[in-house]
């Protein structure tokens, strides 16, 4: 049985879960519960998707998505003249949580610093051919891109379109990433690693003060904890609910629970920087002893679905209903291993975080790769040091979950182009980045989805990722709590409320 751990404090918490009986609710205070503790509260530096919930109530992008994946008006409206073109006209008389302007100037100065080269931001390659940004009024800022980039504005939707004070950046410092400063609904009021998050409403929101006055996010690592501390309403709002509890829960008059088709991925990287995992064959044999299907059955209990590939079927015109959805075969992957000049069995380590879900993943992972021909070791790591882990390629096999995004590009890019950020596997293809660049100026919908299907099929033939299941997005709250659910997962709460 491998040992599961606990993030700090979660005994605590569950001791305090199970010892109070539920009382009546503040509606002016929300605690949420949380899987992980975020990395960073700095928008240009956020890498993992644990960080999107904070960081959506902290800061606020120049476009919106909404639920159906439409884009809306958010800081700005935007015009289009031309193709190479944009235009954005923000609202008039808005400041950031420490009563800085938001104008042109502070927008400029948020693309300035993400694109360049020495802040190392990750949004860098989000932001694409962007060639220049500049003040063409005191609202407004004129975008030129070197060529056409159909998911600008999807992009600016998410973390690249967060706009934060240039002068809290520059007063704070490296302090900045743990006393960010936004303009989003709710400001920084104090963080404790580990702890809590405490968020206070932002008065001038250019919505309107939200209807919640306090918003307190805590980490709870272990599901079984989360629910708990649900149903006993020390936290009226939960992320990440463990599909095995579903039924139940659903079922409970005093609970809401939301599901609705994810946008991300659950995946594997393999590293093809170093041996074993360097050559393909023992890639493509790994990937031929594991069957998706059992793992969304095993981990997930029939929820979302079996992936085979990085785009879900949320993103129906680019989702492949042809692609071959292959099932395992651990003949053929000792045979592979085999035709590789490879002694059986292969020794690999499949790095996973402490979560329940990823722990039960790796177990499935284990026990079918060794009737293949491999002897599998888990290693359990904390959330927080995954990007770490990830981004100094320390793995032989390591979970690479994708929050998603609403256009396939933001699924792929990152993770297949040769220097993209999220390409964890150092995986190098000529052929598949050309794919991705070349998707990224085409206007239409049916040319791109074409380009990213071809995409699709050469990544499956060199197997960089091991993909398992498109995950459903599943929440849970109170009854009482009126919340709005996005296929993304993360809480936006500016409009949340207690009936």
């Amino acid at each position: 049985m491998l040992r599961r751990t606990f993030c700090a404090g979660m005994g605590a918490i569950l001791a305090i879960g199970l010892a109070q009986p539920a009382a009546a609710q503040d509606k002016k205070a929300l605690t949420v519960g949380i899987v992980s503790d975020p990395v960073t509260l700095d928008p240009a530096q956020m890498a993992s998707f644990f960080e999107l919930s904070v960081q959506y109530n902290i800061h606020e992008p120049l476009v919106h998505m909404t639920p159906d994946l439409k884009i809306e008006p958010g800081l700005a409206s935007v015009a289009t003249p031309d193709p190479l073109t944009y235009v954005f006209t923000l609202k008039p008389n808005l400041t950031f949580h420490d009563g800085a302007p938001i104008d042109a100037a502070a927008v400029k100065a948020n693309f300035d610093r993400m694109l360049d080269p020495a802040v190392g931001s990750p949004r860098r390659s989000e932001l694409g051919p962007v060639d220049s940004v500049e003040v063409t009024g005191p609202l407004a800022v004129t975008i030129k891109l070197k060529s056409a980039y159909a998911p600008f504005l999807q992009v600016l939707a998410n973390r690249a379109g967060m706009m934060v004070s240039p002068a809290a950046l520059k007063s704070l410092g490296a302090d900045f990433a743990t006393k960010a400063v936004g303009a989003g609904p709710y400001k920084v009021v104090s963080w404790t690693k580990n702890s809590e998050l405490v968020l206070e409403r932002f008065p001038g929101y250019w919505r309107g003060p939200a209807p919640i006055e306090r918003v307190v996010f805590r980490p709870m690592a272990d599901e079984t904890v989360r629910v708990t501390n649900l149903r006993s309403g020390t936290v009226q709002l939960v992320d990440g609910v463990p599909a095995q509890t579903v039924g139940q829960l659903t079922r409970e008059a005093s609970l809401s629970v939301k599901q609705t088709d994810g946008l991300g991925f659950n995946a594997f990287s393999f590293n093809t920087t170093r041996s074993p995992f360097n050559d393909v064959k023992v890639r493509r044999a790994f990937a031929m002893a594991i069957d998706p299907t059992a793992v969304q059955k095993a981990v997930y209990f029939g929820t979302g679905a079996p992936a085979y590939g990085p785009i879900p079927p949320s993103i129906g015109w680019a989702y492949d209903k042809s692609a071959p959805r292959p099932k395992a075969d651990p003949a053929a992957a000792k045979k592979l291993l085999a035709d590789a000049g490879v002694t059986a069995p292969v020794a690999v380590s499949i790095t996973v975080t402490n979560s329940p879900a990823q722990v039960r993943t790796a177990e499935v992972l284990q026990a079918l790769a060794n009737q293949a021909g491999f002897k599998v070791d888990v290693k359990q790591i904390d959330a927080t040091s995954l990007i770490t882990v990830l981004r100094q390629k320390d793995f032989d096999l390591c979970m690479s979950p994708w929050s998603g995004r609403s256009d396939p590009d933001g699924n792929m890019f990152n993770y297949f182009t040769k220097t993209g950020p999220n390409n964890f596997a150092g995986y190098s293809s000529d052929a598949v980045t050309d794919l991705l660049v070349k998707a990224r100026g085409v206007p239409s919908q049916d040319e791109r989805a074409k380009l990213y299907n071809e995409a699709e099929k050469q990544i499956a033939a060199d197997a960089p990722m091991l993909f398992l299941t498109f995950p459903a997005t599943i929440q849970a709250s109170v009854a009482g709590l009126d919340w709005m659910q996005y296929p993304d997962g993360a809480l936006r709460l500016q409009f949340a409320k207690f009936k």
